[in-house]
């Protein structure tokens, strides 16, 4: 009798489960660790959003003070956007999913010790502003380590499934997390407070369990460091390579035409966005609609988003990615261009044609960004790839105050129904000259760069284009392969 039967009581051992496929295997092992980045972000967003609602609105409860509501409001919008290329540098440097785990453990302890004091000892309410910044800088941190970090985790020709589901994330928080955060504040002032540090901790989890995504440097990097510093390198050099790190971003953005010109189409379209809605809200108050009423309205944006990322990602296979950037733009001047009208229509037809239009607005948009974010995530270096997203994020950030002001000062000067039509004949031009640059080659491969100084890249060996996304093989992202709104 064998041993393998002795063991089994004299009957022949079971035979042993076959082990799924490699291909199998794999498709499991990426699919778990991707719902892990997921939900984790999906967390830290709803978390995020909740508290930045409820810390102006507890500042304003303790000190009566609309004006200091406003600056603690801005102490966590500003900071946040001049950082994202100091950030994305951050990010690159470091394995992303470190920076995940130390912006949500950060979070942690500025609710504990800068919100908690304010709700439980009555501290100075100027720590909320403090609060607001170093929430809004760990919330940067965490959003560009995790689209950094898809592309370490996320086969090739899945990118466009996995753009189009963090975009349906975003929209699905935008929806629920402001409502979240009022019905909060509402129940109790601490409430938004402990829900942030509850998501904040379960993120932290489910982040942890992520494998290393970025190793650690090589034994000739750390030699060529440990060189570096037995030879004393000035501070001056040091801090120029620090710039020359962080002008990467900008180096690439400035030599990739697509891309460039895509960061120019969505940091515009911005700006418009932002007065489309000054005149909801202005056409709604002068109509006499009910907050619940304008609220519902500007809740069609997320509605539209959610359903724009269940659609995206079968356009984006299908078409190439300046073709979707034209045809985004031609539906945006069709969805925007009744905006014109409603000035002089009934209340019933208005209470129906914005929420259209707003909502046609995110339905597009998610088009847009899925198709950007896919290219930038394809065809960047995965060791730009947090530069050149915070650079990204940075010039399409910063057109939104620009596109308030601009749009308050225009309707103030010419009425609503012009401003609305001022919003459409950019964008209709915009989609016109744009079609005619596509028709000349616009968004073609173009010879790949050199990278950047300050960058590690080695310099891409002569060859084809890379092929769209979605028409490669499964693998990770050649480095190599130089390539977001």
């Amino acid at each position: 009798m064998s041993d393998t039967c002795a063991r089994t009581g004299g009957r022949p051992a079971p035979a042993p489960r076959p082990r799924p496929a490699p291909s199998a295997w794999d498709d499991h092992r990426w699919r778990r660790r991707f719902g892990l980045l997921w939900t984790g972000g999906a967390l830290s967003a709803l978390g995020s959003m909740t508290l930045t609602l409820s810390v102006p609105l507890l500042a304003l409860h303790q000190s009566g003070s609309p004006a200091l509501a406003g600056w603690i409001a801005a102490a966590g919008m500003v900071p946040r956007t001049l950082l994202y290329v100091p950030v994305g540098v951050v990010v690159d440097r470091h394995d992303p999913r470190s920076v995940m785990v130390a912006s949500q453990c950060a979070r942690l302890v500025c609710v504990a010790l800068l919100v908690g004091p304010v709700l439980v000892l009555d501290a100075p309410v100027a720590l909320l502003a403090a609060a607001a910044t170093v929430h809004g800088v760990c919330a940067a941190l965490h959003a560009t380590a995790a689209s950094a970090a898809v592309p370490l985790l996320v086969p090739r020709d899945r990118l466009p499934t996995a753009a189009a589901r963090n975009e349906a994330r975003t929209h699905a928080t935008q929806m629920t997390g402001r409502p979240l955060g009022g019905a909060l504040f509402g129940l109790g002032h601490g409430l938004p407070a402990v829900f942030d540090a509850v998501v904040s901790a379960v993120g932290l989890c489910l982040v942890a369990r992520l494998p290393r995504l970025r190793a650690a440097p090589g034994a000739e990097a750390v030699r060529r460091k440990d060189a570096a510093a037995r030879e004393g390198t000035a501070p001056e050099r040091r801090a120029g390579a620090l710039c020359r790190e962080t002008a990467a971003g900008f180096a690439h953005l400035r030599h990739d035409r697509f891309l460039l010109l895509a960061t120019a189409v969505c940091a515009a379209t911005n700006a418009l966005f932002q007065t489309v809605w000054l005149v909801i809200v202005v056409l709604a108050t002068d109509r006499g609609l009910s907050a619940l009423l304008l609220g519902t309205v500007l809740a069609a944006t997320g509605a539209g988003g959610l359903l724009g990322s269940l659609t995206a990602t079968a356009l984006v296979r299908r078409l190439h990615h300046a073709t979707v950037v034209v045809l985004c733009l031609w539906a945006w001047a069709a969805v925007t261009a009744p905006l014109a009208l409603v000035g002089r229509a009934d209340t019933g037809w208005l209470v129906a044609a914005l929420p259209l239009a707003w909502g046609g607005i995110g339905f597009v948009g998610a088009h847009m960004n899925v198709a950007v974010t896919t290219y930038h995530t394809t065809r960047v270096p995965s060791e730009l790839l947090g530069r050149v997203t915070g650079t990204v994020r940075l010039v399409t950030g910063a057109a939104l105050p620009l596109g308030v002001l601009c749009g308050g000062h225009l309707m103030a000067a010419v009425g609503v129904r012009a401003t609305a039509a001022a919003v459409t004949a950019p964008l209709l031009l915009g989609a016109l000259v744009l079609t005619l640059v596509r028709a000349v080659g616009w968004g073609r491969c173009a010879p790949r760069p050199s990278p950047p100084p300050g960058t590690a890249t080695p310099p891409p060996s002569a060859g084809p284009c890379p092929a769209p996304s979605g028409s490669a093989g499964r693998h990770r992202p050649d480095p190599s392969v130089s390539g977001r709104g």
